[in-house]
């Protein structure tokens, strides 16, 4: 049967919606935030792709994504509950998951592969859980600024503003630390953190000139 020409177009009109409507939702899948400052190069590594991909000022980014940045370079992301992530040269991070209703939940995981970062996360919701992993401590965030030097054998972790509980990433190391303002602590090996002392301002001083934008 021979379709009139009103047809057609209908036809050719529903495939067009059918087709603008799977761009729109793939271009609307949740992102969780995006780069607010970059200096040098880094590169982004989305989920499922082998390929890492330049990133650019203002771009967005997912969950899992990997970060990367190149030799004397930085970035700082801004996550959407208002958490701001900077990495210092040569760093790798992963953002494994951020889960955000305003006044209501609020749970994040960074993982930190290595390099020098920056962490300032607001006042957080009753419901809270956010968490910078590395290969060997969990820092559990509470309102606060923080520093951090990571590779693979060591984590160092110092707290300017609010409060940080550290633990070793393997459960079977028992001991933590709660860091105040000022201080910091070591987790290197399979030791337990080191406890709490502070930090000489010369230590401080060279992580926040790694990650700190003008």
């Amino acid at each position: 049967m021979q379709q009139s020409p009103s047809t057609r177009r209908l036809i050719v009109l529903l495939i067009i919606h059918v087709l603008l409507g799977s761009g729109f939702a793939l271009a609307q899948s949740p992102y969780i935030g995006q780069v607010s400052a970059l200096q040098g190069q880094a590169t982004v590594q989305h989920a499922g792709n082998p390929q890492a991909e330049p990133l650019m000022l203002q771009q967005q980014v997912f969950p899992q994504d990997v970060i990367k940045t190149l030799a004397a370079s930085k970035i700082k992301l801004l996550l959407m509950d208002g958490t701001e992530l900077s990495l210092g040269a040569q760093g790798v991070m992963t953002l494994s998951k951020l889960v955000y209703a305003p006044h209501q939940t609020h749970q994040g995981i960074i993982g930190v592969v290595q390099g020098i970062f920056r962490a300032v996360t607001p006042k957080l919701v009753p419901h809270t859980n956010f968490e910078v992993r590395t290969a060997t401590a969990v820092a559990a965030v509470r309102g606060t600024t923080w520093l951090g030097e990571v590779t693979a054998q060591s984590t160092a972790i110092v707290v300017q503003e609010g409060t940080v509980a550290v633990t070793h990433a393997n459960p079977r190391v028992r001991g933590s630390a709660v860091l105040q303002p000022g201080q910091g602590t070591d987790v290197i090996g399979q030791r337990p953190p080191t406890a709490p002392k502070p930090w000489k301002p010369e230590r401080i001083a060279t992580l926040h000139a790694a990650t700190a934008f003008p």
